[in-house]
């Protein structure tokens, strides 16, 4: 019998807050779960894609409001999934903007979404 895998350690948050732009941000992720949250069961990797996508959606760019990272780990955390550490948030939105027709064949990765993405960054 083998045993269950153990969970994965939460990292811990980015302590730098940038009070200009912080409630823009949390703003921002909180829209971008209530419309592709975060789902047990996901790996790691297509939750994150899921919500980059979804900020992309709301905000039109990649090129999030400072202090971004923090509320987008917050809320994996909340919703009781493995999160990445911040540099790996950073490392994914580089690799969704770069390629976001790599993440199509994810499973449960908002494809239409990215599809969108993808189009307008080809005019980019």
């Amino acid at each position: 019998m083998t045993e269950p895998a153990e969970a994965r350690p939460v990292p811990p948050l980015p302590v730098i807050r940038y009070a200009a732009t912080q409630r823009e941000a949390e703003t921002l992720v909180e829209e971008a779960v209530a419309d592709w949250p975060p789902l047990p069961g996901l790996t790691m990797r297509a939750n994150a894609v899921r919500l980059l996508a979804s900020m992309y959606h709301v905000h039109g760019s990649t090129r999030f409001p400072r202090g971004w990272v923090r509320p987008a780990m917050q809320a994996f955390i909340d919703a009781g999934v493995d999160c990445p550490n911040a540099r790996c948030w950073r490392s994914y939105r580089s690799d969704v903007q770069d390629n976001p027709g790599g993440f199509l064949s994810t499973k449960g990765t908002p494809t239409e979404l990215l599809r969108q993405m993808e189009l307008d960054l080809m005019g980019a």
